[in-house]
């Protein structure tokens, strides 16, 4: 009738043919969507599909970091657990602990921890942990740790003590 009415016709004519394609294009294109909103994200991919609970051994050790052999304290024993961030710059000055601890460097979101040991003679032992690593601290064995990097070090600290023992003691220097 009027000329838009054939422009109309004209695109009824052609959508006959391009409606299937559109269709087929937008399930697939659905599809897609589903299948990457229900998809596991990159940390569940590396889980295990059992149900199986999974044990690794982190770390053991019968002495220090000077070699001496592990002693625990005599008392009624007392386990402790601490979490203990160190900013960047900041250190625990000089100190010793009654009791040995397992001193574990957090694996994410962690700088290292240097450690530094006073020997007898007077010399230093400069140890530096890295993410994710992890040691023992013996008793009555001086040292000092800091934080040289550019983020917080978080260290899990394990205290094998006795009750009414502290867990620090403090040197002056």
């Amino acid at each position: 009738m009027n000329r838009h009415n054939g422009y109309f016709d004209r695109f009824s004519q052609n959508a006959s043919s391009i409606f299937p394609w559109m269709k087929r294009l937008l399930a697939f294109g659905t599809i897609a969507l589903i299948l990457a909103a229900c998809s596991p994200n990159q940390k569940a991919e590396t889980a295990s599909t059992t149900t199986k609970p999974s044990i690794q051994e982190v770390f053991k050790s019968s002495e220090t970091l000077n070699g001496t052999a592990l002693e625990y304290p005599a008392g009624k024993p007392e386990l402790r657990l601490y979490r203990v961030e160190i900013p960047a710059g900041g250190k625990i000055p000089l100190h010793t602990h009654p009791a040995p601890m397992m001193v574990y460097v957090q694996g994410v979101r962690s700088g290292s921890l240097l450690n530094t040991r006073l020997q007898p003679d007077g010399t230093e032992i400069k140890t530096i942990f890295k993410p994710g690593e992890a040691f023992i601290e013996g008793a009555n064995e001086p040292h000092y740790v800091e934080n040289v990097g550019k983020e917080a070090t978080i260290v899990w600290v394990t205290v094998a003590s006795a009750e009414g023992l502290p867990t620090t003691e403090f040197i002056d220097e």
